[in-house]
């Protein structure tokens, strides 16, 4: 394959070799008309045939093998206009040959290059006039004889015809390429937010606790330091952290699959007891924590107490056997007794060893004399 054929032809060089071989003949038949009329002899004719018949090809040729292509088309374009030019200076400017000529080429380049295109057509058939009438002498004929002035009304409508429909076709393909591309970013606009709802997913995932469908330690480091950061002054931020009593042997005895029972148990209960803002996590192993953003230390305690005391009501069946289990609770606020997020956890963790010290299944709210002390195995 040549390497003039391997390349893609710009579209405006294959639109303007199919319009200027059709418009050319058209001309020729006109301009023959003319010359028929007038008596020119063989030399103009030949000339005729060369412009009319041969150049289209030439110059599309040229156009083609052109490292430039759509430059070398726009030249193509500015050489027509001195081309015509010439035409009209050496035929004495008959009027209708001059109008179809001067007009056709000057509509071609304004389509594809604007009203600079119209002013360097201009020039260039200014220019080719000045060559026309150094060839031909300063002579003016406009008078045509009505077959050719018929013969130039209907080339320069048929060339009107074929630009509007190429225009036609241009501003169709532009519409169905502009649904294409609103079709293309709707969808894209929908592959985002479903990328983006994966994300979220993922997110909440990578927070949740797969067992109960808390929160897990990782979301609870964040959203402590958020909430102690959010706080205004004076609002107070308890924290409660909770403990299952005996846990270990609970699954000692029953099994993990029971002890993972009664965990997703008091998820449900942590959940039904807390509020929309209240952060609830599983902390780990058998602790739970939840954050309670401005709530007196009072209602903190009541909450807690409700917790523990609905956990400790409920029975729950796993192979036949009833279990029942109990909670130890420490509570601590911000900023009553710490302001940090490690002295808020160090003090929930003290009053949770109080608790538990104290005999398990009750809750402590951390005090001055809350201490951390040893407790029995879990």
């Amino acid at each position: 394959m040549s390497h003039t054929a391997a390349r893609k032809t710009h579209w405006i060089v294959s639109l303007n070799h199919r319009n200027r071989s059709g418009s050319f003949i058209l001309l020729f038949g006109a301009l023959g008309l003319h010359l028929a009329d007038r008596g020119y002899g063989f030399i103009t004719w030949l000339l005729l045939a060369l412009q009319f018949l041969v150049y289209p090809h030439l110059v599309y040729l040229a156009a083609l093998r052109s490292s430039r292509m759509l430059q070398t088309e726009m030249n193509n374009l500015m050489l027509d206009s001195t081309l015509f030019g010439c035409w009209v200076a050496a035929l004495g400017f008959p009027l209708w040959i001059t109008f179809t000529l001067l007009l056709s080429v000057h509509i071609n380049l304004t389509v594809f290059r604007g009203l600079r295109g119209l002013a360097e057509c201009l020039l260039a058939a200014l220019c080719g006039i000045g060559i026309g009438l150094l060839i031909g002498g300063a002579r003016v004929d406009m008078y045509t004889a009505w077959p050719t002035t018929l013969a130039c009304i209907a080339s320069l409508t048929l060339y009107l015809l074929m630009v509007s429909q190429v225009s036609f076709q241009r501003n169709l393909s532009l519409r169905k390429a502009r649904e294409r591309l609103r079709d293309s970013e709707r969808l894209l606009q929908r592959q985002l937010e479903e990328i983006h709802g994966l994300q979220n997913q993922l997110r909440e995932q990578a927070s949740r606790d797969p067992l109960t469908g808390l929160y897990n330690r990782r979301h609870l480091d964040s959203a402590l330091e958020r909430e102690l950061i959010s706080r205004r002054q004076q609002e107070s931020l308890c924290m409660l952290l909770i403990d299952i009593d005996h846990f270990k042997q609970i699954n000692d005895a029953f099994g993990h699959q029971a002890g993972d029972r009664i965990l997703g148990k008091l998820a449900s209960i942590l959940t039904g007891h807390s509020r929309p803002q209240d952060v609830i996590c599983r902390y780990g192993g058998e602790e739970f924590m939840i954050l309670m953003p401005n709530m007196t230390l009072e209602l903190a305690r009541q909450r807690a107490e409700s917790i523990r005391q609905a956990f400790a009501e409920m029975t729950i069946g796993f192979e036949g056997e009833q279990l029942q289990a109990t909670l130890s609770v420490g509570l601590s606020a911000s900023p009553d007794h710490a302001e940090s997020v490690s002295g808020l956890i160090r003090c929930a963790d003290q009053a949770l060893y109080q608790a538990k010290a104290g005999g398990r299944n009750k809750t402590v709210v951390w005090g001055p004399e809350t201490v951390a002390v040893p407790i029995p195995d879990n």
